[in-house]
């Protein structure tokens, strides 16, 4: 039970998260704790984010460490890069009788001169580049609220393609930060937030977690932003107030 919603941005990559863990027994949900590890950083070249069960994140999460560990990785093209670790997830997978996944993740990577968003889907786990066309994506249980807001935000914003760094980082947290108060189960604050980014300073790593300052930053631009949506609607009431019909006897 969580949300993770990743943007691929004209020039770089959002990824964030709930911070909410989901214990169960079977299928009957028992206890819901705070888990402040949801997002990993690997290398300073990767972010890994998933959804399911915990102990195939963590299987998954050691199979990205191990190839951004390697120089080979790096020269693959981005589809290869992810079959290589589709393959390789799916193959530790079934070694110890997996017989559903219930798994799924968004793994943000350097690919030359860009940073690229790949989502390997719950169930398949087979790789889908996030591109110009598809460039945002939620999972988890969560998803049926972020969906919805990550297309209102395309179709009113984002109209002529991906957005920049910024837009994708004020999208990221309005969806997440409305989710964790819509969602009735499953999906709990604080948010967490990772970005990757190409052609910044060399002594800055390109993948890095956001800084709980940084994080109050862009929720207070959230909150502001919907201070001005209700201020726009009392605005609009009070300019063009509804005509009265007049009674005739």
């Amino acid at each position: 039970m969580t949300l993770i919603v990743g943007i691929r941005c004209s020039d770089g990559v959002v990824i964030g998260s709930d911070s909410a863990v989901t214990f169960a027994s079977g299928q009957q949900l028992t206890i819901s704790q705070r888990s402040d590890e949801k997002i990993s950083v690997i290398h300073d070249k990767a972010i890994v984010a998933g959804t399911g069960q915990v102990g195939l994140g963590q299987r998954f999460q050691s199979i990205v460490e191990r190839e951004v560990s390697t120089h080979e990785f790096f020269k693959l093209s981005l589809i290869e890069k992810g079959k290589r670790l589709a393959s390789a997830t799916i193959s530790d997978f079934t070694s110890t009788g997996v017989q559903s996944l219930e798994f799924g993740a968004l793994v943000a990577v350097l690919d030359q001169t860009s940073a690229e968003l790949i989502e390997f889907p719950a169930n398949s786990m087979q790789p889908e580049i996030k591109s110009r066309d598809c460039w945002y994506v939620s999972m988890g249980s969560g998803q049926f609220v972020a969906d919805p807001l990550l297309g209102f935000f395309r179709a009113t914003f984002w109209k002529d393609g991906p957005p920049n760094w910024e837009d994708g980082v004020f999208a990221a947290v309005m969806v997440l930060d409305l989710a964790c108060e819509m969602v009735p189960l499953g999906v709990s604050g604080p948010i967490q937030l990772a970005f990757l980014r190409c052609g910044q300073d060399m002594n800055e790593p390109a993948a890095r977690k956001a800084s709980q300052e940084e994080l109050s930053e862009h929720l207070d631009n959230v909150k502001s932003a919907r201070e001005h949506f209700r201020q726009y609607r009392t605005r609009v009431v009070r300019e063009h107030p509804p005509d009265i019909p007049s009674l005739t006897i």
